[in-house]
């Protein structure tokens, strides 16, 4: 007896370890990139090299994110409105290994989008410029505001690999 083909050919276990590649390659440049930046560069075009390749594989990481958590939760038999309420997951999970799991995928994907919306404040400031709207600086961040949104965007980086390790399954799955 065959399986069925299922109706939307992404939603499949392959096109989820095809979108989770795509996304560990965009995480990895944007890691590599990010840690150029925090090192004193010597030349100013090396600087803005660096920050363009961060920026736009940061956008290409959301991009695949997005996709990847709808097929992965569906990979998991997970419903999509689980992810905004994760107490429901861990009271419906038997425990052990499961339950931490699951809930180490939920801090994850918390802490991923609130990397990247700490990234796109940082960044607000200088796309109101390039598009013609300095007046929108006014008072953007008031007195040190941007040290807080840099150290957020850091020090939540730094979580985000330490739950990713932690994530990441313990085998390999056929």
């Amino acid at each position: 007896m065959t399986t069925p083909e299922p109706l939307l050919p992404w939603r499949t276990r392959a096109a989820s370890r095809h979108l989770l590649l795509a996304l560990v390659y965009c995480l990895g440049i944007v890691a590599a990139t990010g840690l150029l930046l925090a090192l004193p560069l010597p030349n100013a075009h090396l600087t803005l090299v660096a920050l363009a390749a961060h920026l736009v594989s940061g956008l290409l990481a959301v991009f695949f994110f997005v996709p990847f958590l709808v097929c992965h939760l569906r990979d998991g038999h997970e419903p999509l409105l689980s992810l905004l309420l994760p107490w429901r997951v861990a009271r419906r999970c038997s425990g052990g290994d499961s339950r931490t799991h699951r809930l180490l995928g939920y801090g994850l994907t918390l802490t991923l989008l609130t990397v990247a919306a700490s990234g796109l404040v940082i960044i607000a400031p200088a796309v109101a410029y390039l598009a013609g709207k300095p007046f929108l600086l006014l008072d953007f961040w008031p007195g040190n505001g941007h040290r807080f949104w840099l150290m957020a965007h850091a020090w939540g980086t730094l979580l985000l690999v330490a739950l990713l390790f932690c994530h990441f399954p313990k085998r390999s799955r056929p």
